[in-house]
């Protein structure tokens, strides 16, 4: 018999049985067995299979992949007890439910051959509530003051500590100690605290990890009498032979959500002071609120974590927004638009406008290979280098170039940029192109009310930080009264929908000619860029961001009179960036 729990999503605690038929789906169709509402889960995103060997989790060529215990799920994966399912946001834990039998079990220390051993009691996990129903006022006042000293401190190392030492205080025939966790990434049993009443003997001592598994798969408390009898009660191992061991009790540490996280474990030398059964339903008290304590000690550090994290998180795209312009260009007879909103909170977008020689201006937006902090980092080195190469060199083609050469100097390894590079030459009204890699500029002509290429993509040339010795071919074109160039990152044209089809480029052209007319022949900058972002946004609602977005537009007025711009704002995503295509509240463009 086996189920599924839910430990994270929107029906938490709810359990799926698998009991009935051989497969089950999981996926975003209602039709699933297993049902998980979330845009970001495929149709059918996974399924578990059994035949003979056991449970197996299978994903069915999802796009945001299955994962158990944070390892992708490859062809299919082998399902074991508490083994945990993610997929995207939602987390299910994996019980495979078996009824324990009362046989004997085999000790195996890793070292030597042993004997089998009877268990000679057995404890259930209890609540708090039943063992407060069934334990004496002397145990309960234990247990009391064990709450009250693990309740003192939130330091997982300090707590470890602490249990053992009143582990001591409470059983007075105890004379080895051990806290045994088991390791969130490998799953490995770690012994974190290992107590000795003799003094100089913890480096020495061993425990029985087939005692530590038996317990943490029954999710039993146990207990051996008599370690060292000959009648066959308890096997007489190497260690408990060496360390003369008379009775051996442990009693699992379970999570909230019924997982086995670790367990306790105390062993006696002294015939006389062996455990009991009354011994063993107190050490199931003592382990819940251990279990309780750890926990809550787990989530201060996670708690902690996450508030260092997002500070250091802020403070980088507080600084990443600093290499970014804080106002756009002030140019007579021309108008400007910018809008940049990152996938996380920092990302690998970039536009700059670089004064350049005999009053022209340059226009540039890259987009870094990735997201995320190693972007942004780079993003961070590419706009450094862009204003000494654009500042060194009269030529775009050439100054583009040396970026190149920069770039590759800087090791970059696997990374590259794409780069839409452009120089405005607002005396004679041209507009020279460069372009390595990056989707091709587009120009509105207001007197045909069509678009067309900025750059031909026989001149596009590779990415930056791929080929050593790039030479980049340039183009230049004249901009009419009412003409306006758009250029923007793959994040514009790869925005999904719920229904994951993507804006695409013919999004783009949708957007900007629909309004375009007899009636309404102008389309300035600032209008086709606010209408660009906000198609984007209709067709992204709902759905979570997978890209960066950077756009710039800018153009000739018609009225070589008239103000160039309304106002110096840049559209941007300000505060935490937002992680879906919704429109930010107080978010403006050139209003």
């Amino acid at each position: 018999m086996a189920s599924l729990t839910t430990l994270k999503g929107s029906n938490s605690s709810q359990r799926f049985r698998l009991d009935s038929g051989d497969e089950w789906i999981m996926g975003r169709s209602p039709d699933c067995q297993i049902h998980i509402p979330n845009n970001s889960v495929s149709r059918q995103h996974a399924k578990i299979v059994r035949d003979q060997s056991g449970y197996y989790v299978i994903d069915l060529e999802s796009r945001n992949k299955t994962f158990v215990n944070n390892n992708e799920v490859g062809q299919r994966t082998l399902l074991k007890d508490n083994d945990k399912i993610k997929i995207c946001d939602w987390m299910f834990v994996f019980h495979l439910e078996t009824t324990p039998t009362p046989t004997p079990i085999e000790i195996d220390e890793g070292e030597g051959s042993e004997s089998p051993s009877t268990v000679h009691a057995s404890v259930g996990h209890m609540s708090q509530q039943q063992l407060l129903e069934t334990q004496p006022s002397e145990k309960l006042r234990a247990l009391l003051e064990v709450s009250a000293a693990l309740g003192k401190t939130l330091k997982e190392e300090d707590l470890l500590q602490q249990i053992a030492e009143k582990l001591f205080e409470v059983f007075k025939q105890a004379d080895r100690c051990f806290v045994i966790i088991r390791d969130e990434q490998t799953a490995a049993l770690m012994p974190k605290v290992i107590k000795a009443r003799r003094a100089n003997t913890e480096t020495s001592t061993r425990f029985s990890k087939t005692i530590v598994h038996r317990c943490l798969d029954s999710k039993q408390a146990l207990l051996f009498e008599d370690a060292q009898s000959g009648t066959g009660q308890v096997a007489l191992s190497q260690s408990i032979a060496e360390f003369r061991i008379r009775s051996v009790m442990c009693a699992p540490l379970i999570s909230q959500d019924g997982a086995a996280f670790g367990l306790i474990q105390l062993d006696s030398q002294d015939r006389n002071k062996m455990f009991n059964k009354d011994d063993l339903s107190l050490l199931v008290g003592v382990a819940n609120q251990a279990a309780m304590a750890l926990e809550n000690a787990k989530l201060h550090r996670i708690a902690v974590d996450m508030a260092v994290k997002q500070q250091d998180e802020e403070l980088a795209r507080k600084v990443q927004r600093s290499f970014l312009p804080a106002k756009l260009p002030e140019v007579p007879g021309y108008q400007f638009y910018a809008f940049y909103q990152a996938a996380k909170n920092v990302g690998g977008d970039y536009y700059d406008f670089i004064p350049h020689t005999n009053q022209r201006l340059g226009v540039l937006l890259g987009d870094v290979a990735g997201k995320g902090m190693p972007a942004a980092l780079l993003m961070a080195k590419l706009s450094a280098e862009a204003r000494y190469c654009m500042l060194s060199n009269d030529e775009i083609s050439r100054a583009v170039g040396r970026l190149n050469e920069q770039l590759l100097q800087a090791g970059m390894m696997d990374r590259f940029v794409t780069l839409a590079a452009c120089l405005i030459d607002p005396i004679n009204h041209t507009v020279t192109f460069v372009n390595a890699g990056h989707m091709t500029p587009l120009i509105y002509r207001r007197a045909t009310q069509t678009l067309e290429e900025g750059i031909a993509n026989d001149k596009s040339g590779f990415p930056l930080g791929m080929m050593d010795g790039m030479e980049y071919e340039h183009s230049e074109v004249k901009l009419q009264p009412g003409d306006c160039v758009i250029v923007y990152t793959d994040g514009v044209t790869d925005a999904l929908s719920l229904q994951n089809v993507p804006f695409g480029v013919d999004g783009v052209h949708k957007s900007i000619l629909v309004e375009a007319g007899p009636k309404n022949p102008s389309q300035l900058p600032q209008d086709l860029g606010k209408r660009i972002i906000a198609a984007v946004q209709k067709h992204s609602n709902g759905q979570t961001q997978n890209d960066d977005i950077a756009m710039v537009c800018f153009g000739r007025l018609e009225d070589p009179s008239a103000s160039p711009l309304e106002s110096g704002r840049i559209a941007t995503a300000t505060g935490p960036m937002t992680q879906t295509m919704k429109r930010v509240p107080g978010m403006k463009g050139m209003d």
